[in-house]
């Protein structure tokens, strides 16, 4: 399988549909893939016909984690490879809208640009979620499972330690006893438990997880202002770096930009009109 097969791109109703494509390896992570799925992710937050990105697995899994060929490289003694600057990925991942987050969130080697995207990114797990791939999970704005998912951290089990922010992200959805517990056992997560931890918003039965990942997706593509969706995004994830008082006042600059945009206008109309909303596609801040 080429790199450029490696992650597969499909638009279709204004949902991005991103697929991680190494099946006979579980989708694991190998050294090209981490660029081919930023460049994917830019193309979908900068294409105006977006609205929604979803990032799922091929086959059986959705990652297991980094290739294990990879991991007996490294622990023989090889350094991992210098980060590929690469200007065509970074500056296509935001359109500008809401607080800027590129201090925080702005290492494309780390998944943690999925936070910049102005556009909600949906991991679909469809299959086992470990290491790397729970990482990249986490970063995602919101996860949804199938309920024969399985999760683990498996970083103590490989000899390693909580990489690539895991230690900041987990405990923030799960609370610092679970997060202690999850990464020290590395112990596996069924779908229902994850659910009960918050660590996935819902659980779907696998015979129709992706149509019903596809149809939440259409509600949010179909119902609400994306200019909005961008905006919320941007000042929940900011949030995390701010006080109260900070975020409150973010808050009140924002909405006073917010009121020339037409999805303002939209919104009220297609209200008391009683119709289907008609909101503007996303395009960059001017």
């Amino acid at each position: 399988m080429s790199d450029e097969n490696e992650v597969l791109y499909d638009v279709k109703d204004r949902i991005a549909t991103i697929t991680l494509n190494r099946p006979e390896r579980m989708n694991s992570i190998d050294d090209s893939m981490p660029v081919n799925i930023a460049k994917a992710m830019a193309k979908a937050g900068s294409d105006p016909g977006v609205r929604v990105i979803i990032l799922t697995g091929a086959g059986r899994a959705f990652c297991a984690g980094a290739d294990i060929g990879r991991l007996q490289r490294r622990s023989g003694g090889e350094r991992p490879p210098p980060p590929a600057d690469d200007p065509t990925v970074i500056p296509a991942i935001t359109l500008g809208h809401g607080p800027d987050l590129g201090k925080e969130f702005a290492d494309v080697r780390r998944y943690s640009y999925f936070m910049r995207i102005g556009k909600p990114v949906i991991a679909a797990l469809n299959g086992a979620t470990a290491g790397l791939g729970m990482i990249m999970a986490l970063c995602a704005d919101m996860r949804f499972a199938t309920d024969k998912m399985i999760f683990t951290t498996a970083f103590a089990q490989r000899g390693l330690i909580a990489e690539h922010g895991i230690a900041w992200l987990l405990p923030r959805l799960v609370g610092p006893s679970n997060a202690v517990d999850l990464l020290l056992s590395a112990r596996r997560v069924t779908a229902q438990e994850a659910l009960a931890m918050n660590l996935v918003n819902r659980v779907f039965p696998q015979e129709t997880f992706m149509d019903d990942v596809r149809a939440y997706a259409r509600t949010l593509a179909d119902t609400v202002s994306p200019h909005s969706m961008a905006v919320i995004k941007a000042q929940i994830w900011k949030g995390m770096f701010e006080t109260y008082a900070e975020n409150l006042a973010e808050a009140d600059r924002q909405i006073v930009l917010n009121y020339p945009y037409p999805d303002y206008k939209e919104g009220v109309s297609h209200f008391v009109e009683k119709r289907p909303a008609n909101f503007p596609d996303l395009t960059r801040a001017s």
